[in-house]
């Protein structure tokens, strides 16, 4: 027989040891990036999952794929045009410029753009049935210059009907201060049709991507200007923004996704928020060369406050963060018995606002637990 103390050594192990074989027959680890949603939400709440990415059978590419698409979209709508946005193709030119207003900032401090989507393309996560309402609501809340909905059904989970719940939404601002948020309709926009469908729908401002357009920039310019609709032109290198700014761009959003796999072309430096390759197609590089009078974006990978602050420095007067709001979003949605939810989004914006500098300011994380520079602001909500 083993002494006392040994039994108890021997029992200990054993236990741990069946612990680890549980573990590891029960329980599949998810990836590190994986977001898991809390397990209790208000009965208006979406419920979030890891999903595929989406399933596209044509084309070299995912982009490929979503032009295929959308092509067969237009020809649909222009064998039945919604009579709402052939009149305003064949109506009078109607005064635009309040999304323009609104993220137009001067140097030195950054206006944010949260972008609305209930997924991702690359299929990064998944919010079941979000509610636009809800998330119009918190941007207002939260401190938004302005706010983009994605329509393409397929590719983010939300259509023009959500479009229009949200421009709804801000409709009841309307006479406060401050004034209901001008909303961006996010697609993939190809033919002056689509651009009247959103104009019809409510929208403000509208994203026309050099990738797709090229040569027909000048003529979807022209529609949007007639439809009262501010463009943010998407660009992704040098050749691309100058022939952005040739055509009339008044704003240009800076990026430099890889369609092909819907991520980003170059990954940045967590810790000094460089970009690893700094060639002149990253959106660090490309700020100098935007001219003076044009209004600069900067779109995607927008995660957290030092990212936000750095390139306000480096010259952006503009930010659009997508992922990164809505989880911050959910967040207000998410109670339990022992804690009530709160809107993490307007931390997240507050901090993205305020006048803090890179040198003093937080980690990427410090700042949620009230450290360094911004905390106050990232914090938000939170009460203890």
């Amino acid at each position: 027989l083993l002494p006392e103390s040994m039994r108890f050594i021997a029992c200990f192990a054993l236990v741990c040891a069946i612990a680890s074989v549980g573990h590891a027959f029960f329980h599949v680890p998810l990836p590190i990036s994986s977001f898991v949603a809390p397990t209790s939400f208000s009965a208006t709440s979406s419920q979030l999952r890891l999903r595929q990415p989406m399933n596209l059978c044509m084309g070299d590419s995912m982009l490929d794929g979503i032009l295929e698409r959308k092509r067969k979209e237009v020809e649909e709508l222009k064998a039945n045009p919604p009579e709402g946005a052939t009149a305003l193709l064949e109506g009078k030119k109607i005064k635009g410029g309040k999304f323009a207003k609104a993220v137009k900032k001067p140097k030195g401090t950054v206006s944010v753009v949260p972008q609305i989507k209930a997924q991702t393309p690359a299929g990064s996560y998944n919010l079941n049935n979000m509610d636009p309402v809800i998330m119009s609501a918190h941007c207002y809340e939260a401190g938004a210059h302005a706010m983009a909905v994605c329509v393409d059904k397929d590719a983010y989970g939300l259509d023009y009907d959500d479009l229009k719940r949200a421009v709804k939404q801000q409709a009841c601002y309307k006479g406060n201060f401050p004034s209901p948020l001008p909303i961006m309709a996010f697609d993939f926009f190809v033919d002056p049709i689509q651009l009247a469908v959103a104009a019809d729908a409510g929208a403000n401002a509208v994203n026309l991507n050099m990738k797709i357009l090229d040569d027909s920039l000048p003529d979807m310019l022209k529609t949007c200007d007639q439809l009262g609709l501010d463009a943010v032109v998407q660009v992704h290198n040098s050749e691309e923004l100058k022939a952005a700014c040739e055509a009339g761009a008044k704003i240009v959003g800076v990026t430099n996704r890889d369609y092909d796999t819907w991520g980003r072309k170059d990954e940045v430096d967590g810790i000094e928020r460089l970009w690893f390759k700094p060639v002149e197609e990253t959106v660090f590089g490309l700020i100098s060369e935007v001219p003076d009078g044009v209004i600069a974006m900067a779109m995607g990978g927008v995660n957290e406050t030092l990212m936000a602050w750095t390139l306000r420095d480096a010259g952006y007067v503009s930010v659009m963060v997508g992922e990164q709001a809505m989880l911050g979003s959910q967040s207000q949605q998410s109670q339990t018995s022992y804690s009530a939810g709160f809107n993490e989004m307007k931390g997240i914006i507050m901090a993205f606002r305020s006048k803090g500098s890179k040198k003093y300011g937080p980690t990427a994380t410090a700042s949620f637990y009230g450290k360094g520079e911004g905390a106050k602001e990232e914090l938000g909500m939170i009460s203890i």
